[in-house]
Formats: structure tokens, sequence, C-alpha cells
């Protein structure tokens, strides 16, 4: 049986390189690993922890969501 042809990939679009904090994002950049945290961020010590977790693990941007404006203080404390 002969081999299938390679599929079709279509071509990459060009994308503008920014940078989130020291990593660079898009472009020709290498491709950055990112996570979110899963914790209450009320929960800042639970918050902190999670963080430092992964980017113990090699995570090379970690989000961290503020579902409402009276958490935000906390998270801005923080930063």
């Amino acid at each position: 049986m002969p081999a299938a042809p390679p599929p079709v990939l279509t071509p990459r679009r060009k994308s503008r390189q920014i940078k989130v904090g020291s990593v660079a994002v898009g472009g020709d950049a290498q491709i950055s690993v990112q996570s979110m945290t899963t914790t209450l961020t009320a929960d800042v010590n639970a918050t902190l922890q999670q963080i430092a977790a992964l980017t113990a693990s090699g995570c090379d941007i970690v989000r961290v969501a503020v579902p409402s404006p009276g958490r935000r203080r906390g998270a801005a404390r923080d930063r």
C-alpha cells in the first residue's frame, strides 16, 4: 500500500511580538508555557503557593483571575 501524502498545513499567520513581563510572546518567539491559578483569589497565601509551584515546574507566565473589584486590593498588594 502506498504511503499517505503528508497533510497540507495552512501557512502560519504572521503575528506581532510582544512582551509579557520579560517573556516574549508571538512573532518568532519560542513557545512559552502558560498557566492560570485555580485558587480563590481572596486566599492570598494559597494563590502565592500555587504561583510558586507553577514557576518551579517551569511555567513562564502565570495568570491570576480576579473576578470582582473588591478582590483586586489583595491581588494588587501582592504583585
